[in-house]
Formats: structure tokens, sequence, C-alpha cells
């Protein structure tokens, strides 16, 4: 088994992931993490149940979320349509009551729901490293992964997160309806201005190897009308964007297909 460390602050945790490097790994709620190590006799698991990052703190404009926070706690604290049906969408109850924000963000393909939703809505990432606290956008986050796997940009502390200017929605598309991993998942926030789209955050986890924005579908519907027209355009642009993986869930093929049905549908929620 790995040897399980409990620092006693967040600077002892970043410094003790620094010097660990690629042998250490962070433990929070543990329900996507030791499916990945298990089971291993090597390295270090630190935990950081116990460091105060399992608060929800409004904001003026929105919220500061700690990367330990539970995913059940992140819904019922943050009312945004799109991240509260991510949240329904993860796993069952007792999944959602111990997965934690943070870990998520970190869980790769064909798991990892919550990332198009925090995509969709601007987050950004506030990290922890020897060197302090650096803030990155979660786009930015999310294009740094190389072959489906993240960078180590320290310990991940918090979550901050604007109230959205716009509508937003979100939408899984999977073999059942409960507790099973995702074909694709798809969020989208739009915001209009006398009927016509001014401003549009679309983006998908699943049909690559990293959640993206996808700028190309985004085009698509700024500068329109909601209408059928747009969200087909939309809907053809993520289908050719997206570089999906053949895997036990789904085939390649089916992954691009539904990319680009559930883009649709997630448009068609919002106009």
């Amino acid at each position: 088994m790995p040897e399980l460390l409990r620092p006693g602050s967040v600077d002892e945790a970043a410094g003790l992931i620094g010097s660990h490097g690629a042998a250490a790994a962070v433990l929070a709620g543990g329900t996507s993490l030791l499916r990945e190590i298990w089971p291993s006799d090597a390295g270090y698991l630190i935990a950081v149940d116990g460091l105060g990052l399992d608060r929800v703190e409004a904001r003026d404009g929105g919220w500061s979320i700690g990367a330990a926070v539970p995913l059940r706690a992140l819904r019922e604290a943050v009312p945004i349509p799109a991240l509260q049906a991510a949240t329904r969408e993860i796993g069952g109850p007792a999944v959602q009551n111990m997965a934690t924000v943070g870990g998520n963000l970190f869980a790769r393909a064909p798991f990892g729901d919550l990332a198009p939703a925090l995509l969709a809505l601007g987050a950004d990432l506030v990290f922890a490293s020897a060197d302090g606290e650096a803030t990155q956008p979660i786009d930015a986050f999310y294009a740094a992964w190389s072959d489906g796997a993240p960078p180590r940009a320290g310990l991940l502390i918090r979550i901050e997160l604007d109230e959205p200017a716009g509508a937003s929605a979100y939408l899984k598309c999977a073999r059942r309806r409960y507790s099973t991993p995702s074909v694709v998942t798809v969020a989208a926030c739009v915001e209009t201005d006398g009927g016509t789209v001014s401003a549009a955050r679309v983006a998908l986890s699943g049909a690559s190897a990293a959640p993206f924005r996808c700028g190309a579908a985004e085009r698509a519907v700024i500068g329109s009308a909601l209408d059928d027209a747009a969200m087909a355009a939309a809907a053809a642009a993520a289908e050719a964007a997206v570089t999906p993986a053949t895997d036990p869930v789904a085939t390649d093929w089916y992954r691009r297909r539904m990319a680009g049905v559930f883009v649709r549908r997630v448009l068609a929620q919002l106009a």
C-alpha cells in the first residue's frame, strides 16, 4: 500500500506534492483515486480532508468553492442549473456524498462529468505550490493535459466561479440513467441580446482526450438567433471538432455522433 501522509496545512501539503512529484497522489473523497492506483505498494497518498478545503463561500458576484467540497454539498450551495444537473449525474447518492469537486476535475474519461459545466461557466482554478498560490482558467488547465493525463500544477485548493450572465444547461449521454460511465457530456452557457446570441460557451467531455470548449460550436450560434439552423450548425461543428476514442463504453463513431446530438439538445434547452 502507498504510505499515507496527513499534512497539517495547505502549505505542507503543497510542499509534499512538490517534493514527491509523480510518486504522490492527493486523497480527498477517494472515489476515483483508489480506482486508478489500487492495488499498489509504492508511492504516497496525501490526505487533504482536514485542511478546510470542504467549504463553499459566497462572495460578491459568485462563489469560492473548496476543492474538497463533496458534490452533493456543491449542488445544494450553488444554484446554477448546469452545475446542479452535472452533480446529479455523477454516481449515486453514496458517491455524491463522498466524491469531491477537485477529484472529479482530475478524473479521466469516461469519468469526470463535472468538467463541461465548469468550462461552460468560465471557472478559475486556484493551485497552491511551494511558490505560493496561482490562478489558472479552467480552459488552460485542460488544454495542458497530455494523452488524457492532467499536468502536475500543485495542489488544487479552490474553484472561483462567478454568477453566469446567461442561462446554462447540461446533459449527459450514457447507457443507463444513473451510476454509469459517460458516452459524452455537454454543457452550455448562452447570453442573448434582443433575441440574438451575444456570447456562448459550449463544452464537452468524453469526446476527446480531455474536456474542452468547442469554439467552432460557439461561433456557429454567436450573432444569430438560437434557432434550428444555428443549433444544427453548432452540432455539426461539434462532430467535426471532437477526437473520440473507442473503449468498452462506446465506439469512436458513436461518441462523435452523440457529441453533435447532445450539443443540439443542450442548446435547445436554452432556446
